[in-house]
């Protein structure tokens, strides 16, 4: 009985390495597959084996792993990005060059319409108005 005892914690200890061990191979893991699997983290969770909440408690817990998915994210919209350049200018993709030009050339004037950013204190606006009632009271 005292054997069993004194190798309980080693046997406890050696299952949280194990445990450890495999789940930084499976974050290795969905970082190499989350790119090849179009950044779907459903599909990429299914390949890894592990559920959608794991992941989204990976990127709580674990800046590196969070870092690590957002830069593969990031190399697969420039991917993209290069595609969409790519079928603009080599295949005269006429929608891909309108496109290109209204999101890419605002500053050039190639634009649909302005936009404009007005921003209205409402507390202004109200001040503005009592001040006229009172104004119109005093009269």
């Amino acid at each position: 009985m005292e054997t069993i005892k004194k190798e309980l914690p080693v046997n406890v200890e050696n299952a949280e390495k194990k445990k450890a061990e495999t789940t930084r191979q499976k974050k290795k893991r969905f970082i190499n597959t989350f790119k090849l699997r179009l950044c779907n983290v459903s599909k990429t969770c299914e390949v890894v084996g592990i559920s959608r909440q794991t992941f989204y408690r990976w990127c709580d817990e674990d800046d590196k792993f969070k870092k690590g998915v957002a830069d593969e994210q990031e190399m697969f919209y420039d991917d993209i990005e290069t595609t969409m350049y790519s079928k603009a200018i080599t295949d005269k993709d006429t929608v891909m060059l309108i496109w290109i030009s209204k999101t890419k050339m605002k500053h050039r004037g190639y634009v649909e319409k302005i936009e404009q950013d007005v921003t209205v204190n409402p507390f202004y606006e109200l001040m503005k108005e009592t001040s006229q009632v009172v104004a119109d009271t005093k009269q």
